[in-house]
């Protein structure tokens, strides 16, 4: 917000106790209220102190300043860019909601700013008896690290996907158990791999009266949060040990362009299945995308294909990028989206 303050020599409309004002603020407590609280940044409590009287008269001496443009509040034009663009964005893809994340100046990574993006929206979207259900990778763990410490017992934090021997900044077990001691919620680890060695080990392991329950309180998500990731040799899935090349080759021939909780996607959103599906423990797409409200935090322009395919085929209702991929999205909306068809089969 840009905050303007300008000098005013307009005596208070109503007579008050005499304060020891200091002279540059022409005897007005209204002006010199409204520069410790706008200028100064006091608190109002603080501002009370100063001016020594109460709390309840700092809000109307704050008021006042705006009554008599004394301080002019206006939005900046740089946020006024990203809102009309998320507005946009939004209208194109058939979001409920979307975030762009404006530029810092490269003060942090891309995934570091969607990340504290998507904390801030996150906590505002709770309900006291929510079930979230939470994937994973680098924006997610951002995500994890920028939340505060807040008590929500009544949240529920599921893992979606099975855990992996990759490091533990890309590990689905600690994305979600961050997520859950940050909000002192509820946390609910799938103890089991992610992919295992065989389709055969797989029906055994979703066999376990445990696993049984987990997978219960998973698939009553009524919301999930999610990134997307790129299919390339710095992908996450790479990184993370969770996948070889050799294992995603076969998807790669076929055109998948993205990965979304360790499924492939291709370049218009539909599921590429293979061999590794049959081995992966976790939510598929099609149960992903029966979650009422599914939160996507992802961007970067290595990943832009990736996300425009998730979002060609609606796995999200909620976005939050970065601008520059917000630019590169817009033009590339369907006209099925921007017409509010669902793309999905």
């Amino acid at each position: 917000m840009i905050k303007t303050l300008q000098r005013q020599v307009t005596p208070p409309r109503i007579k008050r106790r005499a304060l020891s004002i200091p002279a540059e603020f022409d005897s007005d407590p209204v002006v010199w209220a409204a520069w410790l609280y706008y200028e100064e940044g006091m608190t109002q409590e603080e501002v009370a102190d100063q001016l020594g009287v109460s709390r309840a008269s700092v809000v109307n001496f704050l008021q006042e300043a705006r009554d008599r443009n004394i301080v002019t509040i206006a939005v900046s034009s740089r946020h006024l860019q990203t809102i009309g663009l998320a507005r946009e964005l939004a209208d194109a893809y058939g979001l409920t909601s979307c975030l762009v994340v404006p530029d810092d100046g490269g003060r942090l990574l891309v995934h570091e700013r969607i990340g504290t993006a998507g904390a801030r929206l996150l906590i505002e979207r709770l309900k006291p008896d929510d079930v979230l259900g939470v994937s994973w990778g680098r924006t997610v763990q951002a995500l994890s690290a920028a939340l505060p410490e807040m008590k929500l017992p009544g949240v529920t934090v599921a893992q979606i996907t099975g855990c992996s021997i990759g490091t533990t900044e890309f590990s689905p077990e600690l994305c979600t158990s961050n997520i859950a001691n940050r909000l002192g919620a509820r946390c609910v680890n799938l103890h089991a791999p992610g992919i295992v060695s065989t389709a055969q080990i797989k029906r055994l392991f979703m066999q376990e009266p445990a696993l049984v329950e987990t997978f219960k309180i998973i698939q009553s998500s009524n919301k999930v949060l999610f990134g997307v990731g790129s299919v390339d040799d710095a992908g996450t899935a790479m990184r993370s040990g969770y996948m070889t090349p050799e294992k995603i080759a076969p998807y790669l021939a076929r055109g998948a362009v993205g990965v979304v909780s360790g499924r492939f996607i291709d370049r218009e959103g539909k599921p590429i299945l293979g061999a590794l599906d049959n081995q992966m423990i976790g939510l598929t797409l099609d149960e992903i995308a029966k979650v009422p409200e599914r939160i996507c935090i992802a961007g970067g322009s290595d990943k832009i294909d990736a996300v425009y395919a998730a979002l060609n085929n609606n796995y999200a209702t909620i976005l939050v990028t970065d601008l520059a991929t917000a630019r590169a999205l817009v033009p590339r909306a369907t006209r099925s989206h921007r017409t509010g068809v669902s793309s999905r089969p």
